[in-house]
């Protein structure tokens, strides 16, 4: 990834600067109205015939001018403006389409024909380069500076490959702006050992999600699930079939520091409690005791964790579940009779900005299981 430096005091210029001219640099404004973006800078463009593919490195550009350029992408618009570049204004352009890896991200859009902007990362040997493409040659230049603004890391896609296929699966999330508004997963039924998707869309009020619909793929209902709040915190959930019967109503008390720290899974009036958990937390330990209210069984779960990693959480409800954001790597359960079961080791890899991008839960003969995660920048 580029190493993105905010500029201060960005302002409009829509002249060329003579070559060796030692006044300041200044460049266009990124648009009061968008609240994210991300700016690539420059000062000295080029302008190339011929295909990006086939120049060597000892190919002279046809025209090369020394001034302030400027490309600036609006993610929540979708949009991509250049300054000083197509000529000595700023205009924008709808973008088609993007394409990333690991070494570069391609935009693509329509200025009567095909065009692309692709943004190359720095490499030890080489700046960061913009380089846009047209049907006879292409601009580029160095990017000298660059910048953004609330920018955000998001899920886009988990892959699960398992040691036994059958319990492979891939999810999809669909966001609008940064929530969460749909999940699509495949995965094997079990029982028939037939293709199964699950569609979950999420709805919100003032930001907070107060349901989420669960369908087959095609429209046909299988579960809703409300919730309700107190203090910001969901205290409450009320799950309901396809026929609308309600069949479940869980209920969560949280510590003072805003952690879970009770769950009571009940039945569908919500009087009988077939699991409590109770939570408790240390450094980087979590102590989960399993149990009912009258203590027919009673579990005690002790997970290890890394406290050092900020949790994740893709959708808001998994805050009723500490296993769905802690990075749990070791964990032994001691049941009513004392008997000791360990679990497991899970290993964890991570990107160069901290995100979580793999999962490795070992097995006792073979390979890992194998979960990993797909970002894009929003």
């Amino acid at each position: 990834m580029l190493l993105l430096v905010m500029i201060v005091g960005l302002t409009s210029c829509s002249s060329d600067t003579e070559e060796g001219n030692s006044s300041e640099i200044t460049y266009a404004d990124v648009k009061p109205t968008q609240t994210k973006f991300k700016a690539f800078y420059g000062t000295k463009l080029s302008k190339i015939s011929g295909s990006v593919a086939s120049k060597s490195s000892e190919v002279n550009p046809t025209t090369e001018i020394s001034k302030p350029i400027s490309v600036i992408f609006y993610p929540r618009t979708q949009t991509i403006s250049f300054s000083n570049i197509f000529d000595n204004t700023t205009v924008e352009y709808k973008v088609t389409g993007i394409v990333e890896n690991e070494i570069s991200v391609t935009y693509s859009f329509k200025i009567n024909t095909d065009f692309t902007c692709t943004i190359v990362n720095k490499t030890s040997t080489s700046p960061a380069k913009a380089i846009i493409t047209f049907s006879g040659g292409y601009y580029q230049f160095d990017v000298t500076d660059s910048a953004k603004k609330n920018l955000t890391q998001l899920v886009t896609k988990e892959t699960y490959t398992a040691q036994n296929s059958n319990y492979n699966y891939t999810i999809d999330y669909s966001y609008a702006d940064t929530t969460l508004i749909q999940s699509v997963r495949h995965s094997i039924n079990l029982k028939t050992l037939q293709p199964l998707t699950t569609v979950t869309d999420y709805t919100y009020n003032e930001g907070k999600l107060v349901s989420k619909i669960q369908n087959d793929g095609n429209g046909v209902l299988k579960s809703k699930t409300v919730y309700e709040y107190t203090n910001n915190l969901i205290t409450k959930s009320t799950v309901s079939n396809a026929a609308g019967k309600v069949t479940e109503i869980d209920t969560f008390e949280y510590n003072s520091n805003g952690k879970l720290s009770v769950a009571y899974y009940g039945n569908s009036t919500g009087t009988m409690y077939y699991m409590i958990r109770h939570y408790s937390y240390e450094k980087n330990k979590l102590n989960t005791i399993y149990t009912d209210p009258e203590e027919t069984y009673k579990d005690s779960e002790i997970s290890i964790y890394d406290s050092e990693r900020k949790p994740y959480l893709i959708a808001q409800d998994e805050i009723l579940d500490p296993f769905l954001y802690l990075n749990i790597t070791k964990t032994t359960i001691t049941d009513i009779d004392g008997v000791v079961t360990n679990f497991p080791e899970i290993a964890y890899e991570y990107s160069s900005q901290g995100l979580l991008v793999k999962t490795s839960y070992a097995n006792e003969n073979g390979d890992p299981d194998i979960k990993v995660r797909t970002y894009k920048e929003e």
